[in-house]
């Protein structure tokens, strides 16, 4: 049985059974690497949006007017993810009771983490006797991303749009589904657009965390974006060179120990490549104080090409190999395959 198995693992790192190994591999982190690309997984929290109900509205003891709010994005100028950088060009109106209300109190609307670069006069017209008013605009914002399955992340975008010279039980605004629309000639580059969704409510901001008379609060419409990406050439980029590296460099297993040259040339190479390569997805990645998806792969590949390396050092400092040596250097070599496909498994599927 020791013979079999000797005979086994000193077959199994031969060349041409290391590159069947590659293939299943590569094969099976690929078909795992298709199915994650079909899973919608953002991370994003909704902003914090209060409810208006019947209750709160007696507590208040107001007679709110009802606006009905809506947004359409005509163009975008930057739609950058990774920098969180974003400017649209825009329409936003509002349909509302003018006697109830004055087109003034309801033109001095803002967005949340965001910049008006350009905002035109209101364009006006009755509408069912309704003051029907839109406003031509270009706005700069950010929002708050998760970008922990970099490059296989998906995202929620928020706009938020606000008025914060009036409370909740002066103006409620009201908006749905259809008052939110995009330009249908929009595209955008690596990116796929899949749904959205609007939310009303209000926002409370307290002065003092112990006393919620001090505080204020006024009427808030959250405009969602669900967005996926769309190809895999960032994800090739990113991987499949780092990937290649580290296995090409397990061809070491098919020389002797006496073979010194050319074992601690591919065993070296690996850790110095993986390491220049790192500074390649670093200028790719977003700037954040977290691991991402993409450090996790980094971070064991250079794990395994230092045990690699290690264990290369051991047999050519023995300079033979023995019985029990071949078993562990076969085993070593499977294990790394195996490891790497069942991470890869846990961090697409598993870990948040």
């Amino acid at each position: 049985m020791k013979k079999y198995f000797e005979r086994f693992f000193q077959t199994i790192v031969r060349p041409e059974y290391q590159v069947v190994m590659l293939l299943i591999t590569t094969s099976i982190v690929l078909l795992l690497g298709g199915r994650a690309l079909y899973r919608f997984r953002p991370l994003e929290q909704q902003p914090e949006l209060f409810s208006i109900t019947p209750a709160k509205m007696r507590k208040w003891a107001g007679d709110p007017v009802t606006v009905t709010v809506g947004l359409y994005v005509s163009s975008w100028h930057q739609f950058e993810m990774v920098e969180n950088e974003f400017v649209f060009d825009g329409v936003v109106w509002f349909q509302f009771d003018p006697a109830l209300i004055a087109l003034e109190t309801i033109g001095k609307f803002s967005f949340q983490k965001g910049e008006l670069l350009q905002k035109s006069e209101p364009n006006t017209k009755l509408i069912d006797g309704k003051l029907f008013a839109e406003y031509k605009i270009r706005l700069r914002f950010s929002t708050i991303l998760n970008h922990s399955f970099f490059p296989l992340d998906d995202h929620h975008i928020y706009i938020t749009l606000v008025n914060t010279y009036v409370t909740p039980s002066e103006v409620i605004f009201k908006s749905f589904k259809s008052d939110f629309e995009l330009s249908s000639g929009i595209h955008i580059p690596a990116w796929n657009q899949i749904d959205k969704a609007v939310m009303t409510g209000y926002a409370k901001e307290l002065f003092d965390k112990f006393d919620e008379r001090k505080s204020i609060r006024y009427p808030e419409v959250v405009l969602g974006l669900d967005f996926t990406r769309s190809g895999i050439s960032l994800l090739l980029l990113i991987f499949l060179p780092v990937f290649l590296i580290f296995f090409l460099s397990l061809f070491w297993f098919t020389f002797k120990p006496e073979q010194s040259g050319p074992i601690m040339a591919l065993t070296t190479g690996a850790i110095t490549s993986l390491i220049g390569y790192r500074f390649v997805i670093q200028n790719m990645s977003p700037k954040v104080g977290y691991f991402l998806l993409s450090d996790h792969l980094f971070t064991f590949f250079l794990a395994l090409a230092f045990i690699s390396f290690v264990f290369a050092l051991f047999l050519v400092n023995r300079g033979s190999m023995s019985p029990a040596l071949v078993i562990a250097r076969g085993i070593i070599f499977i294990t790394f395959h195996v490891l790497f496909m069942c991470i890869w498994y846990y961090l697409l599927f598993i870990w948040k």
